[in-house]
């Protein structure tokens, strides 16, 4: 009950509106008091919380005494409120189109903890239109986002991603993807874990994520120099993996099992 009455709220409904509403909905045709005696709110407010309803189409009385009220059905409130949604979003969209949006290109946004920078990560692979490239660690791909992958891999041609797993959890029901496998090397590096998604070639979100997911220094941008360099990070990592894989044993005998001879690259190594 108390989601139905925050969701409510949202669509400005009361806690006692809903309350009476919810109540007339289960228990059928009512007097005034029978309502304020089965929803808890009070006889001296009850009949104004009904007038209210009923203004709202939400409850309908009949036309004799004793007067006697009814709900109407969930199916006709939603089917309503679903409409209501539809058309102001429309308007919205319109009005808000016509907006001219000046865009700070060059700007940097930080995104301030994990929930929105997993919902502005969400919100570029469903913009995406052309290409989608990612580099994400397994513990960051909810159920959710792997469904969301599976279409995009189906309908864009340009999508890769790089898999990084601290536990070495590799197997996705994606396609095109490319096991990193050297997790350790690269928190070493990095100090944690990190994520970045480029979104045809136009916006990026980049940046590390600690393990607790409260300490983070993650951006958002539309700057070019930024997004080409997140861009070629990804496709560096996609043709050096796939040279390894294509190539492995010779690789192995170059420079190591592990490869570990391939990260000797300066003079002093």
């Amino acid at each position: 009950m108390e989601t139905i009455v925050q969701i409510m709220k949202k669509y400005d409904f009361s806690e006692m509106e809903t309350l009476v509403y919810t109540t007339l909905l289960e228990k059928g045709v009512m007097t005034g008091y029978e309502v304020s005696k089965q929803s808890g709110v009070a006889r001296s407010k009850v009949y104004n919380v009904l007038e209210k309803l009923i203004k709202k189409n939400l409850v309908v009385v009949n036309k004799s005494e004793p007067k006697l009220y009814y709900a109407v059905s969930s199916e006709e409130f939603l089917s309503r409120l679903e409409n209501s949604v539809k058309q102001d979003l429309a308007l919205l969209d319109n009005q808000l189109g016509k907006i001219k949006i000046q865009e700070e290109e060059e700007l940097l946004w930080k995104l301030e903890n994990y929930q929105s920078v997993m919902e502005k990560s969400q919100h570029l692979m469903k913009q995406a239109k052309n290409s989608l490239l990612m580099q994400m660690w397994e513990e960051d791909l909810s159920k959710e986002i792997i469904s969301l992958l599976q279409e995009i891999e189906a309908k864009i041609p340009n999508f890769v991603l790089i898999l990084f797993s601290n536990n070495h959890h590799y197997d996705i029901p994606l396609s095109n993807y490319y096991v990193h496998g050297f997790e350790e090397e690269k928190l070493h590096d990095f100090g944690s874990r990190w994520i970045n998604i480029v979104a045809d070639e136009a916006e990026v979100v980049f940046g590390t994520l600690e393990s607790d997911e409260q300490v983070m220094d993650v951006t958002w941008t539309k700057n070019k120099a930024m997004v080409n360099l997140a861009k070629e990070y990804v496709k560096h990592d996609a043709y050096t993996l796939k040279i390894i894989e294509e190539n492995a044993e010779t690789l192995k005998n170059q420079y190591g099992e592990e490869f570990e001879r391939i990260r000797l690259i300066y003079e002093e190594d």
